[in-house]
């Protein structure tokens, strides 16, 4: 019976100890700092009427951001392929994309004024022989 309730906390426990053990230091430090823009975005724009319903998918796109790098951080493949994929998409759509209301909602995450999903998705490319 205790060995049933164990399992659960030590599955969470690994979890966490790979989280900051697979990849350098930096890496998980950068999930939580997509954790905080996650917040941030989600602070600034949800159940706000000031603004349109379409900025309300900010914090969404932000939270997919901070879940696949999460899985990176674990040592997911999928997760690095995701992030750097999502990139791709959202730098597309800032620079190419029609001059919709969607594009000013959520075509400038991470990219303007500094790319830095841009960075943060070489910094995965450099480290990918590491995930599996």
């Amino acid at each position: 019976m205790k060995d049933e309730v164990a399992q659960p906390q030590a599955a969470s426990k690994n979890i966490i100890s790979r989280y900051f053990t697979v990849l350098p230091i930096f890496f998980p430090l950068i999930g939580l700092f997509l954790l905080a823009m996650t917040g941030v975005e989600a602070w600034q724009f949800l159940g706000s009427d000031e603004v349109s319903h379409l900025y309300w998918l900010r914090p969404a796109v932000m939270f997919l951001y901070f879940l696949f790098w999460a899985a990176a951080c674990c040592g997911r493949k999928w997760g690095g392929i995701a992030f750097v994929a999502l990139t791709i998409a959202n730098v597309a759509f800032s620079l190419f994309g029609p001059d919709i209301m969607l594009k000013q909602a959520i075509g400038d995450l991470l990219f303007v004024p500094l790319p830095a999903s841009l960075v943060f998705a070489f910094l995965l490319l450099f480290f990918f022989r590491r995930l599996r």
